[in-house]
C-alpha cells in the first residue's frame, strides 16, 4: 500500500510538471517584456514605428522568433516546469532606430535565458507568461496587437529618395487611412489623413537629409511602414 501511494505521488508530480501542448499550438506575440527587476519595462503597443515581435516554439523545443528588425533561434531543455536556453543566435544588424536597438537588447536578453511559464486564457486567446529568477517576465498572446489583416502591398513610396516631394500610391483604397512620418529616433514629425484616395503627395522639402519611416495606419489600428531617405 505504502509502495502504491508512492508510485501515485510521483505520477502526480510529475504531470504537474509536464509541459502543456498550448505551448506549440500557437505563434505567441509579445505585448511586454522586462528582462529583470533592474531593467527596462517595454509595452510593446506604445513603440514607434510600430514593431511585431514573436515567438514560436516547436515540439521538439527548437525556437524562432523575431524582434524589431532582428531575428533569433535556439533551442530549449524541459527540466522541472521549467524552459532553460541551451542555444540561443540572433542576427546583428543596426534597427536605425535607438528605441528599436534598446528594445531588441531587453527582449534578446531576456528570451536567451531560463524561465518558469504559465498559460491561461483571456476573453479573446491564451496568454502565455515567462518569468525568471530575477523578476524579469514576458507577455506574449497567441493574436497579434491588431488582428485586421492589412496587405503588405496596401502602398509604394516614389521617388525614394526624396529630395521635395514625396509621393504616396495606395491600391485600392476601401476605408479611411492615416499617414504618420517619424524620424530616425521614432519622433513622430507630421500625420495626415488619406480618405479613400489612390495617391497623395507629402511635402518632405522642409525635412533635413536622412533616414525616415512612413506609417500607413488604418481605421483598426493596423500598420504599415516604410523606409524612405530625404536627400
Amino acid at each position: 500500500m505504502k509502495q502504491l501511494y508512492i508510485l501515485l505521488t510521483i505520477i502526480i508530480f510529475q504531470s504537474s510538471l509536464a509541459q502543456d501542448s498550448r505551448l506549440f499550438e500557437n505563434d505567441w506575440y509579445l505585448y511586454e517584456v522586462m528582462s529583470t527587476d533592474l531593467g527596462t519595462h517595454y509595452d510593446v503597443s506604445s513603440i514607434n514605428p510600430p514593431i511585431d515581435p514573436y515567438l514560436r516554439i516547436s515540439e521538439n523545443f527548437q525556437f524562432n522568433g523575431e524582434g524589431a528588425c532582428n531575428t533569433y533561434s535556439g533551442a530549449y531543455e524541459f527540466i522541472g516546469g521549467e524552459l532553460n536556453t541551451i542555444s540561443f543566435n540572433a542576427t546583428a544588424n543596426d534597427c536605425g532606430i535607438q528605441q528599436h536597438n534598446s528594445f531588441e537588447n531587453e527582449y534578446f536578453g531576456f528570451i536567451g535565458g531560463g524561465y518558469w511559464y504559465t498559460i491561461t486564457q483571456d476573453n479573446t486567446g491564451v496568454v502565455l507568461t515567462l518569468e525568471n529568477a530575477i523578476f524579469g517576465y514576458a507577455i506574449f498572446k497567441s493574436y497579434p496587437l491588431s488582428t485586421s489583416d492589412f496587405p503588405k502591398t496596401k502602398f509604394q513610396l516614389y521617388p525614394n529618395p526624396a529630395i521635395d516631394e514625396l509621393f504616396v500610391s495606395i491600391t485600392n483604397p476601401r476605408e479611411n487611412l492615416k499617414i504618420k512620418i517619424f524620424n530616425i529616433e521614432g519622433k513622430l514629425l507630421s500625420t495626415q489623413n488619406l480618405a479613400f484616395e489612390t495617391q497623395t503627395s507629402i511635402d518632405v522639402s522642409q525635412l533635413t537629409n536622412g533616414i525616415y519611416f512612413l506609417n500607413i495606419e488604418n481605421e483598426n489600428g493596423a500598420v504599415e511602414m516604410k523606409k524612405f531617405i530625404k536627400k
